[in-house]
């Protein structure tokens, strides 16, 4: 049996929802039905993986044919240095909070896949944007919503 495109995508998501779920259980904010803290956002996201891991997985086992290309080298260095960003995104919120660490996040994303994909974009639009994201996400969770965001355990 050989290992197909699908099997190691499918097992690779799951993987990574496992470690996030393992890194946002390091906030100290717990979850209740009154206040379901910072926790819940990134907790969907990573059962969002798990799940959907799984079935491209199941998929692929179901999969008859084969595929000739599982993943080029570039592609599997942007899927590591991404992983690895958004795991010291979520330390960096653990130690610094969401405002002073999702400008920097959103700022360098952008940045690296637009100089991936060839795209040229101006310093300012890619500063503008990542500061629109934090606050519109910001605008949502906090006053919208009545949640809070991790403030840093600096800040604390």
């Amino acid at each position: 049996m050989k290992i197909k495109r699908d099997q190691i995508t499918g097992l690779t998501l799951v993987i990574l929802g496992i470690i996030l779920f393992v890194l946002i259980g390091q906030f100290k904010k717990p979850m209740t039905m009154e206040y379901p803290g910072p926790k819940l956002m990134p907790g969907i996201a990573a059962f969002g993986l798990v799940v959907c891991g799984a079935g491209v997985f199941i998929n692929g086992c179901r999969q008859k044919t084969e595929d000739n290309v599982i993943i080029t080298k570039a592609g599997l260095l942007r899927i590591v240095i991404t992983f690895a960003v958004l795991c010291l995104y979520i330390l960096g919120m653990k130690y610094l909070g969401f405002l002073i660490v999702t400008p920097f996040l959103v700022y360098g994303l952008t940045t690296y896949f637009a100089k991936a994909s060839g795209v040229e974009t101006k310093l300012w639009v890619r500063i503008v944007f990542a500061l629109a994201v934090t606050a519109v996400i910001w605008a949502m969770y906090v006053p919208l919503f009545g949640l809070e965001l991790p403030v840093g355990e600096l800040f604390e």
